[in-house]
Parts: structure tokens; sequence; C-alpha cells
């Protein structure tokens, strides 16, 4: 979630692209690169990011990411197909081709788009209503998240005097060096799904990443927590809010969801929270306690001393352990023992999203 933040930032690297004499890579935000037309932008020069899966207008800034127009051409007996132009006008190019993505340019991957900005904007402004951008999102937060919130469906009031803190992740690329080199990590796989969280406190709860919900079994969240019968196993710990993702929904990642084929949705949890402390569980504390409930946590990459920025970038990749038809999201990677992070007014964790999740988008 957190990685969808169009704003303005400084390009702090330019090099040339090595397979390429017309292009650059620019660096953004300490690790995104962004491939773009040499010398089109200056070392130190502020620029507008505009990171995958944000969608741009239809108008003519952004036009040339409608399809082309080809024509058939035929020179002495020899046809060729000669660029005649766009396939759509502009205000009329459909959304699908205006989702920002990421690609790989000759062999060297890009991952958002730049644009100009006045110089006398400051860093960290948002973007958003200087371009007309919105965030994409997949059918299924759609149809569970986004219509709920504007119709009701099962949402219900949130718990008075205390509440569920929202969950969301700053990306390794932006913060790797908050990590020291006497730090002990773990490195989770990340889970594609969606957000849930369940707490015991009088009753159970069941929270979607915005919205409360009310018991019902045709919901999505609630037909998970009722089916691995969250509602008798938390009782032992009160108080205690479970993070997990809810997997199943999608079709292009069922995880280890599907027997006899059939699909059973269910919940891999990777974190809990004190409503006393307020604070998380270190990590082998939630992994004792979710082991005594019996509740699956999301598999384990790699737990020892700290590596280096490229092993760890290595490890976002490659198959999900859940399941080897399909690949892994990314990762997680967080402190052993919770270490709280002033640039991050919190814990030290951070994700990382592979490129080739990023790039089968």
């Amino acid at each position: 979630m957190t990685e969808f933040r169009p704003e303005v930032v400084i390009i702090e690297k330019i090099e040339k692209h090595p397979n390429a004499d017309f292009l650059d890579i620019c660096t953004v935000v300490n690790d995104y690169p962004v491939i773009t037309k040499s010398g089109e932008f200056a070392l130190g020069e502020k620029v507008g990011y505009i990171p995958i899966d944000a969608i741009v207008p239809s108008n003519e800034q952004f036009h040339f990411l409608s399809p082309k127009k080809y024509l058939k051409v035929e020179n002495e007996g020899v046809i060729t197909a000669v660029q005649d132009g766009f396939k759509y006008n502009v205000g009329e190019v459909p959304e699908k081709y205006r989702i920002i993505k990421a690609r790989v340019i000759r062999n060297v991957y890009s991952q958002g788009l730049l644009v100009k900005v006045n110089q006398y904007m400051n860093v960290g402004d948002s973007i958003v209503e200087l371009f007309d951008l919105k965030k994409y999102e997949s059918a299924f937060e759609e149809e569970n998240i986004v219509s709920a919130k504007l119709k009701g469906k099962n949402a219900e009031k949130p718990p008075a005097g205390w509440f569920i803190p929202y969950y969301d992740i700053e990306s390794v690329r932006k913060y790797f060096s908050l990590f020291k080199e006497t730090d002990d990590i773990v490195i989770t796989e990340k889970i594609h799904g969606s957000n849930i969280s369940v707490c015991y406190n009088e009753r159970l709860y069941v929270k979607s990443r915005s919205l409360y919900k009310k018991k019902d079994y045709t919901d999505s969240w609630w037909r998970a927590a009722i089916d691995m019968g969250l509602e008798d196993k938390l009782i032992k710990y009160p108080r205690l809010v479970f993070f997990g993702e809810l997997i199943g929904y999608n079709k292009k990642f069922p995880y280890n969801t599907i027997t006899n084929n059939v699909v059973n949705p269910k919940i891999i949890f990777f974190d809990i929270y004190s409503l006393d402390t307020k604070q998380y569980l270190d990590y082998e504390e939630f992994v004792k306690i979710c082991n005594d409930l019996e509740l699956e946590t999301v598999p384990v990459l790699y737990k020892g001393s700290m590596l280096d920025k490229e092993t760890i970038y290595e490890y976002a990749e490659g198959k999900s352990l859940l399941n080897s038809s399909h690949i892994r999201e990314g990762i997680v990677i967080k402190t052993l023992v919770n270490r709280y992070e002033p640039k991050l007014n919190s814990r030290l964790f951070l994700k990382l999203i592979g490129k080739g999740f990023n790039l089968m988008k």
C-alpha cells in the first residue's frame, strides 16, 4: 500500500543504460529505478514520481501510453508494418492502457514513471491532484472492500474505547539503510491476498484492512474466521489482535487452499498486536502463540544475522513456498526483537515486492 505514493522526489543518481544509446536509468527514493530518455532529467532535479498501479488520465501528456496504430506497407515485394499514429484519440484511451506498470527495457528493470514538475514544489508534495491520478485496485479489492465502503455491505461500527490499528508496511527500497549490520532478522514470504485482522475482546471482531465486519457467513472474511474456529481459539488470548492474509479468492494465487479441486479460503497469519501494551509482539512470541493455537503462519525464507541488500533482494524472487505453481509476491523483513525506528515512527519492519510479481501485473 505505501509504495503507492505519487509525490515530488529528487533524482539521486543517473546512469547510462548499458544496452541503449538513448536511455538513462534514473534512481529516486533511494532505490527505485526508472528508465528515461537520455538527458531528459538532471541529477538533483525535482521530479514527480508516478509509481506502478497509478492510473493516469487520457490526456495529451500521457497519450504515448496508447497502443500504436500500424499500416502495412509494401516495398519491392517486402511487407513491413509502419507506425501510423495512435489507435485511440486523446481522451478516449481505455483505462487498462493507462495503468503504470513495471517494465524490463533492454534487459533492465524499470519501476514507475517520472514527470516534470515546478522546481518550487517541495520534496514529498503529493502530485495526485496535479496530474489527476487514481490508484488501480484489483477486482477482489473493488468487490469486497471498496463497494462495502460505498454501500455499507457487511460493515459495522468500530468498537467503542479501543481499535485495531491500520496495518501497512514501508518499502525496503526506501528504507534499507535503517537496518544495522548487528541486527538479527527474519525474512518471510509476503502473501498475495487481502488483509484481515481478528481479535477476541468479549466477542470476536473481524476486520478487513479498512472495515469492521458484521458477523455473516456469506462475508469472505467472516467465513474464513468461522471455518477456522477462531471464535473459540482466540478466547485463550483475549485483547490480542491477530493479523493475517486472507487467501483462496484469487484464482492466480490459490496457495495451499485447494483440496480435491475445492477451494477452502483461509488465513495465513503474520503478526500479533497487544491492545494492552499498544505494541506488536516479538517474532518468536508471535510464532509461539500461533503454534499453540495451531494457526498457520507465513513461510520463513531466512532467519539469522543481517544480510547484504543484494542477497535480501534475491529472496523476493522465486516460487511461493506455499504453492510452487506460482511466484511469490515478495518478502517482509523485520528484526527478531522489535526495535523502534524514529524515521518510520514504528518498529523496524519493511516489505519488498518482487520484480517478477510487479512484471506480471
